[in-house]
C-alpha cells in the first residue's frame, strides 16, 4: 500500500468533493479516483458513499480517516525529526536579512564577525520583505532573522536583540506638496488627506498598530521596500518608517515628525525562535547578545 493513496484518501476524506481534493493535490480528478478504487481494492471496502450529487464516507471510511489521521501524523513528525537531526549535524544556520538594513553599518560586520567565530557553521543567508521574515521564523523555516520591527510587533515565543531603537517619520521626497508648501511639521489633518503607501502583508496588521489606526484618503500597496522607494520618488505619496536604511543618508528624502499621538519605534534587532531545536542556531543566537553592543549602529 503506497502511502500517497492514504495522503489523497485523507484530502478527500476531508473535502469530500473530487473536484476540490484534486485541485488542491495537484492532480486530476480521473487520477484521484483511480487512487482511491486501487486503495479500497487494497482494503477489500468501499471508504466512500458516491452519487452524482454528494460524496459521504462509509462507516469502514470513517474509521480509516481516524486511523489514517494518526499515521499521517506520525509519519510528518518523523519527516520532520530527521530532517532537525540532519541540518543539526550538518551545522547549517539559515540566516535572514531585511534587505534594506543598512550594509556598512550593521550586515557586513555582522557576517564577517560569524563567519571568523563560527568556521565549522554553514551559514545560509537571504533577504526578504519584513513581513516575511517574522513568518518564516515562528513556522521554524528559519533559525535568525535580521529586521526592523514595530514595537507593536507580535513576536511572541521568540527571544530578541535589539541593535537600535529609532522613531518612525514621516518620509516624502522633495517633489511632495507638503514640501513645496513649505511645511515644517506634518498634523492629522495633513495624513488624512493623503496617501500613504504600505508594504502587502502576509496577515493583517496589528489591530493596535499606527497603521490600522491611522486616516488617509487612500492606501497603496506595494510589495516591497525598493516599490516604495520608486513610489516615493514620484512626489504623490509618504511612507512612514526609520530612517535606519543602507545610504538613506544620500537619498534626497525629506523626513517629518508624526503627530504626537500616532508616534512610535522601530527596533533594528536580532530574533531567535525559542523552540528552536537547532544547537548551532542557539550558540550564534548567544554570541551575537553577548557582543551586542559591537554590533549596535
Amino acid at each position: 500500500m503506497e502511502f500517497r493513496r492514504i495522503e489523497y484518501f485523507l484530502v478527500l476524506a476531508d473535502k469530500l468533493n473530487y473536484a476540490k481534493a484534486a485541485k488542491e493535490l495537484c492532480i486530476s480528478s480521473q487520477a484521484l479516483t483511480k487512487q482511491i478504487n486501487i486503495l479500497e481494492d487494497e482494503l477489500g471496502t468501499k471508504l466512500f458513499h458516491r452519487t452524482t450529487r454528494s460524496v459521504q464516507l462509509t462507516e469502514d471510511g470513517e474509521m480509516c480517516k481516524n486511523q489514517f489521521a494518526n499515521l499521517k501524523a506520525q509519519y510528518d513528525a518523523t519527516v520532520s525529526a530527521v530532517e532537525n537531526a540532519i541540518k543539526s549535524k550538518n551545522k547549517v544556520v539559515r540566516m535572514s536579512f531585511f534587505a534594506p538594513l543598512p550594509k556598512n553599518e550593521l550586515m557586513n560586520p555582522l557576517i564577517h564577525a560569524l563567519s571568523e567565530e563560527f568556521e565549522d557553521i554553514d551559514f545560509e543567508i537571504t533577504t526578504d520583505n519584513m513581513d516575511g521574515l517574522r513568518d518564516k521564523l515562528k513556522n521554524g523555516d528559519l533559525d535568525l532573522v535580521f529586521t526592523n520591527a514595530h514595537d507593536f510587533e507580535d513576536w511572541r515565543g521568540c527571544e530578541t536583540i535589539a541593535f537600535k531603537t529609532t522613531p518612525a517619520q514621516v518620509i516624502v521626497s522633495a517633489k511632495h506638496p507638503w514640501v513645496k508648501e513649505g511645511k515644517t511639521s506634518i498634523t492629522k489633518e495633513d495624513l488624512r488627506n493623503g496617501d500613504i503607501l504600505l508594504l502587502i502583508k502576509h496577515g493583517p496588521y496589528e489591530f493596535n498598530s499606527f497603521y490600522a489606526k491611522v486616516k488617509t484618503q487612500s492606501r497603496t500597496l506595494v510589495p516591497n521596500f525598493d516599490s516604495m522607494m520608486i513610489e516615493l520618488e514620484k512626489g504623490r505619496k509618504f511612507g512612514v518608517f526609520p530612517m535606519v536604511f543602507n545610504d538613506m543618508q544620500h537619498s534626497g528624502f525629506i523626513c517629518f515628525d508624526l503627530p504626537e499621538e500616532y508616534r512610535f519605534n522601530y527596533r533594528t534587532m536580532c530574533g531567535f525562535k525559542k523552540a528552536n531545536q537547532n544547537p548551532y542556531a542557539r550558540k550564534v543566537f548567544q554570541y551575537i547578545k553577548k557582543h551586542q553592543k559591537e554590533f549596535s549602529f
